[in-house]
C-alpha cells in the first residue's frame, strides 16, 4: 500500500508547486524585490554515509566457587575504510527539477526537485571473550547495506550575490524518501543496545540545510555545487536525531552534487539576444 501511495504524493508535489505564478522583473542580480529569473535544472553527485559514533559495551562474570572472571567486550563500528573494503560510503545520485531566484531581501531562492539517491556504507562487529584477561575467543562479522531512494525535495534559501557571475546560496529544505531497493546485511545485537534495527523506515520525512555557490556562464547556464545534510528527522519522528540507524550504529547522509541550471528563455538574466539588424526584442540596440 506505501509503494502505490509514494507515487501519487510526489506528482501532487510537484504538482502543487509547479502552480506557482512567478512575476516578471528587473534580473537576477538586481535589489528589487520583484526581480525574478527561473528555470529548470538536473544534477549528478555521490551521497557519502559518513560513519557516526561506534556502540560499545562490556559484561563480566565471576564464578563466586572459582573466582573466574569472564569478560566479554562488544564493539560495533561503521565502516569507513574505502579502499580495502568491499564496501563503501559512496554511492551515484541523479536529480531534476525546477529553480526561481528572485531579488528580494531575505528568501530569494527556491527550488523542487525529485532524485534517485543510492546509500551504501557498512558496520563492522567485534566480540571479544577473555578468561581472566586472557583472550579465549573473538568473532568477527561485518554488515553491509545498499539502499535505494526516491525523494521529493523543496527548498527555500537566502542567495548572495558575490558579482554579476558568482552567488552564493544556503537554507533549509524538506525532503520525503521512499526505499524502492534494500538490501541489509545484519550483525548480531549488541546486549543492552534497545535501538538496534535493521535500518530505516520504508518512509522517510526529514528537514535539511544546503550550502551551494553558483557560476553563471555567458549563456542561459548556471553551475552550482551544492552540499546537503538532514538536520532534523520528522517522520517517523525520531527525537530529533538526523542520522540513519542500520544495526547497532547510525550514520550522517551527505549529499554532493553538481546542479546545471538552464535560464528559461524570457529571463531578464539571460544575455540579450538581437535580430539580424542589432535590435533586441524590446527593440534596444547593443549596448
Amino acid at each position: 500500500m506505501k509503494k502505490l501511495l509514494i507515487i501519487p504524493v510526489l506528482l501532487l508535489t510537484l504538482n502543487a508547486f509547479s502552480q506557482y505564478k512567478n512575476k516578471k522583473g528587473s534580473g537576477l542580480y538586481s535589489t528589487g524585490g520583484d526581480a525574478v529569473d527561473k528555470g529548470w535544472f538536473f544534477g549528478v553527485g555521490l551521497t557519502y554515509m559518513m560513519p557516526y559514533s561506534p556502540y560499545t559495551d562490556k559484561i563480566s562474570t565471576t564464578d563466586s566457587l572459582t573466582g573466574v572472571t569472564r569478560t566479554d567486550s562488544y564493539l560495533a563500528q561503521p565502516k569507513s575504510s574505502f579502499g580495502k573494503s568491499f564496501t563503501t560510503q559512496l554511492g551515484p545520485m541523479l536529480e531534476i527539477g525546477k529553480f526561481k531566484m528572485t531579488g528580494k531581501k531575505f528568501i530569494n531562492y527556491m527550488d523542487y526537485s525529485l532524485s534517485w539517491k543510492w546509500f551504501r556504507g557498512g558496520e563492522d562487529y567485534t566480540r571479544t571473550t577473555t578468561v581472566d584477561n586472557i583472550e579465549t575467543n573473538r568473532l568477527e562479522t561485518r554488515g553491509a547495506f545498499s539502499d535505494h531512494l526516491i525523494s521529493g525535495n523543496f527548498n527555500l534559501g537566502y542567495r548572495f550575490d558575490k558579482n554579476d557571475n558568482f552567488f552564493y546560496v544556503n537554507g533549509l529544505g524538506l525532503n520525503l524518501d521512499y526505499h524502492i531497493i534494500k538490501s541489509r546485511g545484519e550483525t548480531p545485537q549488541v546486549p543492552n543496545n534497545d535501538n538496534y534495527t535493521d535500518g530505516p523506515a520504508d518512509l522517510l520525512g526529514e528537514l535539511h540545510y544546503f550550502f551551494g555557490m553558483g557560476f553563471k556562464t555567458k549563456g542561459r547556464l548556471i553551475i552550482m555545487p551544492m552540499i546537503e545534510t538532514p538536520i532534523l528527522a520528522l517522520l517517523p519522528f525520531n527525537h530529533i536525531k538526523s542520522t540513519h540507524p542500520y544495526n547497532n550504529t547510525r550514520h550522517r547522509p551527505f549529499l554532493i552534487r553538481v546542479r546545471f541550471m538552464f535560464l528559461k528563455k524570457g529571463s531578464v538574466s539571460c544575455p540579450d539576444v538581437f535580430n539580424p539588424m542589432g535590435i533586441d526584442p524590446n527593440g534596444n540596440g547593443p549596448k
